[in-house]
């Protein structure tokens, strides 16, 4: 899986044949579709010229020319209650191959399916595998009674299917288990388990059993407050699901200009001033609620996503996080943990589109 939000380096060998290469060009091709037959519609060329005769390696990264081919979008799920499994529609395939001189001969051929995920500075190079098939981590998750969550996975051609299984304590109320299929189509190679946690009505806890890894989701009812459901893009450029429980402040911030004009006396109900250009945006800030110290890395994958909304009644508002900060607490250091986030609705209040 290669994540296009870091760099990718393709490596090619400058010798071939046992001959150093004056040049060599690498070709590089994005398509929706079949893994089987790429698509070269959205293709590029890279050329190398080994000017010294080199004998090593040459890297090229490819991050920047293949990432702009995903506009990351949310999935619709259909409206009904229980449990459902949705196809991504976050991913590319991407196909490389390099040719040597005037050799028409295809060599270094590869085909992987492209994300909008990133690897962390201290991960390394060319950061491709997926733990678990899972795309988040699997861990326990606090989720609103009223709201819904949402499982990523992974499940390319060669992965052996495993039964999926979600289940809800203690009643089971909801009893679920699904095979996903396999698949070479770059829409359903990840697939989103979508869970309406309404359904589990008196439930406790729901488990999600995985390729061997258990996930728990703590049913929630938050009395006080109206809890704020998110949905984000995450570190391996699958949609993530991430619910702010407590108290909730939204404030509109105004822009205008004004004119002076002669056109007649106040006394008469004319403006000297007239205000135009008027547009506004508004905030919202919400608060976490407690949380467990392994909670950390999702609000740091919060803090770095790029895309992320809220979500009530079936409906995506898209918002932007505007905080460039944040210190992290521990159990040790401040026992308790809370985090107030401050995001801003990603749209003019007046539509000027």
């Amino acid at each position: 899986m290669i994540r296009a939000l870091s760099p990718f380096y393709i490596d090619t060998p400058l010798v071939y044949g046992g001959v150093t290469c004056a040049k060599y060009i690498l070709n590089v091709w994005v398509w929706n579709g079949d893994k089987s037959t790429p698509d070269s519609t959205n293709s590029y060329q890279i050329t190398y010229e080994n000017t010294t005769a080199s004998t090593g390696t040459h890297s090229i990264n490819i991050n920047a020319i293949i990432q702009d081919y995903i506009e990351f979008k949310e999935p619709t799920p259909s409206l009904v209650a229980g449990v459902q499994v949705i196809d991504g529609n976050n991913q590319q395939w991407v196909y490389s191959y390099v040719t040597y001189d005037a050799v028409a001969t295809i060599q270094n051929e590869a085909t992987d399916i492209m994300v909008l995920g990133y690897a962390y500075g201290n991960e390394g190079k060319n950061v491709t595998s997926v733990k678990n098939n899972t795309l988040l981590i699997p861990q326990q998750y606090k989720v609103n009674r009223q709201g819904s969550f949402v499982f990523p996975i992974f499940v390319p051609t060669g992965f052996t299917p495993q039964a999926i299984s979600v289940k809800s304590y203690p009643a089971l109320t909801i009893n679920f288990t699904n095979t996903p299929a396999q698949s070479d189509l770059s829409n359903k190679v990840v697939k989103y388990l979508w869970i309406d946690v309404s359904v589990a009505t008196n439930e406790s806890y729901i488990e999600i059993i995985w390729n061997g890894k258990t996930t728990t989701l703590d049913i929630t009812r938050e009395c006080k407050y109206t809890p704020l459901d998110t949905f984000f893009q995450n570190k391996d450029g699958a949609l993530q699901s991430f619910t702010l429980f407590k108290k909730q402040e939204e404030s509109i911030n105004v822009t205008d200009s004004n004119f002076e004009t002669n056109r007649g006396q106040a006394s008469a109900g004319f403006h000297q001033f007239v205000r135009y250009g008027v547009q506004a945006r508004t905030t919202l800030t919400a608060e976490t609620g407690w949380l467990d110290e392994d909670m950390n890395e999702i609000v740091k994958q919060i803090l770095l996503t790029e895309r992320i909304w809220s979500f009530a009644s079936g409906v995506y508002t898209p918002l932007n996080l505007k905080m460039t900060s944040q210190k992290f607490k521990t159990r040790q250091n401040d026992r308790l943990i809370n985090y107030t986030m401050t995001f801003e609705k990603s749209y003019n209040e007046i539509n000027n589109i």
